[in-house]
């Protein structure tokens, strides 16, 4: 299951509060990377903090990574997550005229997009 994780900072701390920890913080992160265990990272833009997307078997399981996370182990961080599942099928809802309606050629879909006959040289 994916959980998607976001981070805010607790009260009163300030981007020179956590300096010191920032480098422990990002190894940690990789090691969980490399594992597996972390899919996505992302920095916020609204405010200071990052958004995770954990490959794990529940919220919980998320919870318990970042949990040992150098900056949520010094009280710095508030985290929220967020489980997901696949997407739903939309078009499934979709009656014929609907369907009818979004109909796209392959070549305008995004996965398409860059896509070649396979046939040239790279």
């Amino acid at each position: 299951m994916k959980v998607i994780a976001y981070d805010r900072f607790r009260p009163g701390v300030t981007m020179e509060t956590i300096r010191a920890l920032l480098p422990a913080e990002v190894a940690h992160a990789w090691r969980l990377w490399k594992r597996g265990i972390i899919r996505e990272n992302y920095s916020r833009v609204d405010e200071p903090g990052v958004v995770i997307v954990f490959e794990v078997e529940n919220a919980d399981a998320a919870r318990r990574y970042l949990a040992d996370f150098p900056m949520s182990k010094a009280g710095y961080l508030e985290w929220f997550c967020i489980p997901v599942t696949v997407p739903f099928p939309l078009e499934a809802m979709f009656n014929d005229g609907a369907l009818e309606s979004v109909k796209m050629a392959d070549a305008e879909l995004e996965w398409a997009q860059g896509q070649s006959s396979g046939t040239e040289a790279t």
